[in-house]
């Protein structure tokens, strides 16, 4: 990729990108379904589907326990048994904090674009410190469109006062990917995050790939 000497925004997921999110969502999820008498599922297995949203994750639990359990009654069961523990467990990433410091230590705006309801999210960033820190947070419900669709995407542009042709997104599921494309910006993948096995990141076109959030750092030196 050509030097961009012009990128000024840095905008992320939320899950599997900014935030290991994946202890509290997979507790909750893991609850509901012991509570309706089924067998728990590991955290590895789970966290592939994470970005699939709630009923992802219970379905693949009702699969391994071969039930035919209400899926709505039990995402309404996990979703309140997250809501009243969103934070317990919920970390950066290792080397996040360090990341964002310096992204406003060299004056970049960033932000967060995540289809995680505004419900979910807003509590999530109060309860880290984190809701009145970046430029932007787009959730799932701030617009009529969610990712893959390129309008949160445009949207955290406007909010944060750059372009698209300004800014790099960073997210660990193709629909990131393939809504930062939309929008026409940089992409780059999070291979720390909650990748599925048969989904590989190396097949989604991104601009670069991640092993871990530092790299990040190393990426945007190299185009600047």
């Amino acid at each position: 990729m050509p030097k961009q000497t012009y990128l000024r925004g840095v905008l992320f997921d939320l899950d599997g990108t900014l935030l290991d999110t994946a202890p509290d969502l997979v507790h909750a999820c893991n609850t509901a379904v012991v509570e309706a008498g089924l067998e728990p599922q590991a955290l590895e297995r789970l966290k592939p589907m994470i970005s699939g949203g709630a009923k992802a994750m219970l379905r693949l639990n009702l699969q391994a326990n071969a039930s035919e359990l209400n899926l709505d009654d039990l995402e309404e069961r996990m979703l309140s048994i997250y809501r009243a523990n969103i934070a317990v467990h919920t970390r950066f990433f290792d080397g996040m904090d360090k990341v964002l410091d310096e992204l406003e230590a060299r004056g970049l705006n960033w932000g967060i674009v995540t289809n995680k309801l505004s419900q979910f999210t807003d509590p999530l960033l109060q309860s880290l410190d984190l809701f009145a820190r970046p430029g932007c947070i787009i959730s799932g419900d701030t617009l009529p469109q969610m990712k893959p669709h390129p309008m949160p995407m445009l949207e955290a542009c406007r909010r944060i006062g750059n372009t698209p042709d300004e800014c790099v997104y960073i997210g660990d599921a193709r629909r990131d990917i393939e809504a930062g494309k939309n929008a026409g910006m940089a992409t780059l993948a999070a291979l720390y995050g909650y990748i599925p096995a048969d989904d590989p990141p190396q097949g989604w076109g991104a601009d670069g790939l991640l092993n871990q959030p530092i790299d990040l750092l190393s990426w945007l030196d190299d185009v600047l």
